[in-house]
């Protein structure tokens, strides 16, 4: 055998062997390959929270509502009220006027005549049960006017002021008016005057002077 051969057999044989080495690492490389440990912390991780902050501007806008409603309010009773304080000056001015219509017409008018009936048949008790034994029983009339008494009946009567019970009282007094004649007398003053019969006493009535 020559040299060359020799050569090339050695030769062949290192690449082999090479080739041998080089298959055994890569099984090993794959058989066993790097790990690489993640980095870890050693204290555990706080759960993040989600905390809820409450409004600042919630209460404030509450209280600005309830001032708003409240300053509506009180325009509204301020505004009821002066509507109340008008109706009431309203009917305070018409009452007035109405007053003043009324005076007007009775000074047109001037003193009045108020007539009082004596009538047939109360010289004999009866009258007082229905209170009739003047017609009218009662009357009503202003300072300055005058009532007159007609006696209708045949006995005669009088118009006395007073009662039965405390007498008369001076106030006026027709003394007897005999049958169909009258008495009249002025009242100047205002006040209610009882009066009666003196030889009738059952005989009353009243007199209110405005």
């Amino acid at each position: 055998m020559t040299s060359i051969d020799k050569a090339a057999i050695g030769f062949t044989i290192a690449i082999v062997a090479i080739g041998v080495a080089f298959a055994a690492f890569g099984g090993m490389a794959q058989s066993n390959p790097p790990t690489v440990s993640a980095p870890t912390d050693s204290a555990p991780l706080a759960p993040i929270e989600e905390s809820i902050q409450p409004d600042p501007f919630a209460d404030l806008a509450s209280d600005v509502r309830e001032q708003a409603e409240v300053e509506e309010m009180e325009a509204e009773v301020e505004e009821m009220e002066a509507e109340v304080e008008m109706e009431a000056e309203v009917e305070m001015e018409a009452e007035v006027e109405m007053e003043a219509e009324v005076e007007e017409v009775v000074e047109s008018l001037g003193p009045q005549t108020v007539s009082v009936n004596m009538p047939t048949g109360t010289a004999v008790p009866g009258c007082e049960v229905t209170d009739e034994c003047f017609l009218p029983s009662s009357v009503i009339i202003n300072i300055g006017d005058t009532v007159e008494w007609t006696n209708s009946d045949t006995a005669a009567h009088t118009a006395t002021g007073g009662s039965p019970t405390d007498g008369p009282s001076l106030v006026f007094d027709s003394s007897l008016v005999l049958g169909g004649a009258q008495y009249a007398f002025t009242f100047e003053e205002a006040g209610s005057y009882d009066y009666f019969c003196m030889v009738h006493p059952w005989m009353v009535g009243n007199v209110q002077v405005n």
